[in-house]
């Protein structure tokens, strides 16, 4: 009987990784925006390798995925003074990131968190979150809605630099774009 449970868990398991991985989603600028769909879908063949484009500040960011058409881009970066006295992380700079992002078609709710970017300082090192009392958390907006919130690093490097990826399906090994930030 629990070789039967362990079996259909298992297949399960697999179905959801495969279909994880099966998401194919685009990330593109205003001026991509233009372009017709025929030329999005020429760059994601297998025969040509995929770039990870790049972004800053400001910059719009369309993401097209199974599900629909969402937008978002990063506001702006600033340092904060605020420490967290129960954390074990040391962060010479608590650097605060605010970001905004919009729900055009998708089916379901669009939420963006922390957990959808990985950064890198100016030496390639991950940085970790940071937790402290005073940052705007997000929220899931459904179709035609928009949403500001803001994410909160530990730095520990005088460089003014972080290097965002974002990852529309956390199942992805690739980045769908990366976004420089510069202050």
């Amino acid at each position: 009987m629990k070789k039967l449970f362990l079996g259909i868990f298992i297949v399960l398991f697999s179905v959801l990784i495969l279909t994880g991985c099966d998401f194919e989603s685009t990330a593109t600028t205003s001026a991509e925006e233009d372009k017709t769909s025929s030329d999005k879908e020429d760059s994601g063949t297998s025969s040509n390798v995929k770039e990870i484009p790049n972004y800053k500040i400001n910059d719009n960011i369309y993401v097209t995925n199974s599900s629909g058409k969402y937008r978002f881009k990063i506001t702006g970066v600033k340092e904060t003074e605020e420490r967290n006295q129960f954390s074990d992380t040391q962060a010479k700079k608590v650097i605060v990131i605010s970001y905004e992002y919009e729900n055009q078609t998708l089916q379901n709710n669009l939420y963006i968190s922390s957990m959808d970017f990985k950064a890198y300082d100016k030496d390639d090192y991950i940085l970790e979150t940071y937790e402290v009392i005073n940052y705007k958390y997000p929220s899931s907006v459904s179709t035609g809605h928009k949403e500001t919130a803001e994410m909160v690093f530990a730095l520990n490097n005088d460089i003014n630099y972080i290097e965002l990826e974002y990852y529309d399906n956390f199942f992805n090994s690739k980045p769908d774009c990366k976004i420089i930030l510069e202050w």
